[in-house]
């Protein structure tokens, strides 16, 4: 996940660093790649807490013991 992280920051600073063209951007195009940049930050955002949160709480994927022991019981 850190790897992925990492190359979208390096992508992004690239494609930002770069120099720009002298042609005119249309305000639409600027508002697209501006609302696409922010959903990607959500995104990655999102994923990173869910996986600080999982990792806090431990492993998720394991049932509470006295809901594995009620289905044993039964």
């Amino acid at each position: 996940m850190k790897l992925i992280a990492l190359v979208l920051l390096v992508v992004v600073g690239v494609v930002v660093l770069q120099p720009a063209r002298a042609e005119a951007i249309e305000p639409t195009a600027v508002l697209l790649i501006v609302g696409v940049a922010v959903a990607v930050v959500i995104i990655v955002a999102v994923v990173i807490i869910a996986n600080v949160r999982e990792g806090q709480r431990g492993t998720a994927a394991e049932p509470p013991g006295r809901l594995f022991a009620e289905v044993q019981g039964n």
